[in-house]
């Protein structure tokens, strides 16, 4: 398994797929609750997140669709650990999902704390000065500068004319510059 989960919080049962109602059910080999993270089973205090599920889930071809629907009809937070090296999470109305080489840890001094930080590993992020949502939001701002710069990329190699490409590669540079300062600014 790719977290480690104390004895007294394990849960280890199985959940019928019937319970989701999901479009196709085959896709799914074995939905398992593994664990429950709350105050009475690590003894972390409780802020605005009571707990968190801890659900394992083996089906061959990933879908992010599986992991909505359970979303759904379970409005918690849940750590997916999907085929034993995807680890999922949501985050705000974001699907944050990592395929990963290391158990995740469970590392902070409330539950809350505790989502938080498996949030910061799903995304790399090693700085805890600054607050979470934060961070996220300049990794949300630096994907939408790439994006805007792979399009750009795109559009120098399908232009003819010369004065059309400097026009967009000064583009690119300036938002080059925007993802670095947004780097710099996120490493402190």
């Amino acid at each position: 398994m790719m977290i480690d989960i104390p004895e007294q919080a394990i849960v280890n049962r199985i959940i019928p797929k019937d319970r989701f109602n999901f479009k196709n059910a085959t896709q799914i080999e074995r939905i398992r609750w593994v664990g429950k993270l709350a105050q009475a089973t690590i003894n972390l205090k409780a802020q605005e997140i009571p707990e968190i599920e801890v659900f394992s889930i083996d089906m061959p071809d990933f879908s992010a669709d599986v992991i909505v629907q359970i979303l759904h009809k379970i409005p918690q937070e849940i750590l997916f650990i999907v085929n034993d090296n995807i680890a999922i999470m949501r985050y705000g109305k974001q699907l944050i999902t990592k395929v990963i080489k290391v158990p995740l840890r469970i590392n902070g001094l409330t539950i809350d704390a505790v989502r938080d930080n498996f949030i910061r590993q799903l995304l790399g992020i090693e700085d805890t000065s600054q607050p979470l949502i934060e961070q996220v939001s300049i990794i949300n701002q630096m994907k939408s500068l790439e994006l805007s710069i792979e399009s750009i990329n795109q559009k120098i190699k399908h232009t003819t004319q010369v004065n059309k490409k400097q026009i967009l590669a000064r583009k690119r540079y300036d938002l080059e510059q925007q993802v670095k300062r947004l780097k710099e600014n996120n490493n402190g």
